[in-house]
């Protein structure tokens, strides 16, 4: 048995035990559950098999963890995994975490544009605006796709509006994955255009894009979407639509789409189509799932989501349904949102 599994076990064995009070208004078992579920999002902070893996869980704790999980976001600042190095900074600087201040300076000089990047925008939300111009740089540094995807990521996590009309000369770009995030900056930023472009799209786009524009409006917390959240959780094709639909009705304080969410926790997909293997496909039904039933917050989805973070094979979906977890049972806990 691999030590993943034997934590597991052991974690599914103290579910045992509490599994009474698990799901009542609070008591030892309510903060019980909590803490394993914090335990489980720190084991997987080092995990040395998947940078996926271990971005997941850093940015789950970055937004729902207390102040003495700051060391360990810190200490990923030296992670292998440029990917890491990038959630970590990130965090940092939305947790306005200014003992960081050194160690995100030091990402400046590295030969990795994505840490640079990274660097750029941490400070800038410490105050400290010295390198913020390297934001501008790469976003129209047309040899490196990648940084600009970073740079008009970073743009939207700025707060400032007046960045809209920087994000704006890339929107149109060719390269798919800076149009989106420059999209979705733009959509935090407040931009109108930005937030009627996602609303088209939830009904001209594609199934990803559809989906991909829920969840971008469902972030925004805005009620004024709360029809077209319904209306696609009723009419959509797809059940990750559907899904991405219940989550942002959850995020303005609806529970309409929780049955489906909490049904989909075991979804496992009949055959592959093309470029997507069932694999694929299951994985991602039951991560969209497990952020559903966060997102709606309702405490009959704590025993299955205890369920998938003992059991599931997938270190990424142990990671979601213990962040789910944490939403549903200390909501008041949760950080600035990790947008």
């Amino acid at each position: 048995m691999s030590f993943t599994r034997l934590v597991c076990c052991l974690l599914g064995m103290q579910s045992l035990v509490c599994a009474g009070g698990c799901a009542s208004a609070g008591g030892a078992g309510v903060k019980q559950t909590s803490e394993r579920a914090m335990s489980c999002l720190r084991y997987y902070l080092p995990y040395e098999h998947s940078a996926t893996a271990r971005v997941q869980a850093l940015e789950s704790l970055a937004e729902c963890g207390s102040d003495e999980v700051l060391p360990w976001i810190r200490h990923a600042l030296n992670d292998e995994s440029p990917a890491v190095r990038f959630a970590a900074a990130m965090a940092l600087g939305q947790r306005e975490d200014r003992t960081a201040v050194a160690t995100i300076q030091k990402l400046l000089a590295s030969s990795e544009a994505s840490d640079q990047i990274a660097a750029a925008g941490a400070l800038h939300m410490l105050g400290n605006t010295s390198a913020s111009g390297k934001l501008a740089e790469y976003l129209f540094a047309r040899s490196d796709e990648s940084a600009r995807r970073h740079a008009a990521f970073v743009f939207g996590r700025l707060g400032q509006p007046g960045a809209n009309k920087i994000l704006a000369r890339v929107v149109n770009a060719k390269d798919p994955g800076l149009r989106s995030n420059a999209l979705e900056s733009m959509a935090m930023l407040g931009s109108k255009e930005a937030k009627a472009t996602l609303v088209a799209n939830i009904y001209n786009g594609l199934g990803p894009e559809e989906t991909f524009a829920l969840t971008v409006l469902g972030r925004l917390r805005d009620a004024q979407y709360r029809k077209i959240f319904v209306d696609k959780l009723q009419s959509a094709q797809h059940l990750e639509t559907k899904l991405a639909a219940a989550r942002a009705l959850g995020q303005v304080g609806s529970a309409d789409g929780f049955d489906l969410a909490l049904s989909s926790l075991g979804f496992a997909a009949n055959k592959d189509e093309k470029n997507d293997p069932a694999v694929n496909q299951t994985f991602r039904v039951r991560q969209l799932a497990a952020s559903t039933l966060g997102a709606i917050g309702d405490r009959r989805a704590i025993a299955p989501l205890e369920e998938m973070m003992n059991d599931a094979d997938d270190p990424r979906l142990q990671i979601a349904a213990a962040k789910a977890l944490i939403d549903i049972l200390e909501p008041r806990r949760k950080k600035q949102r990790m947008l």
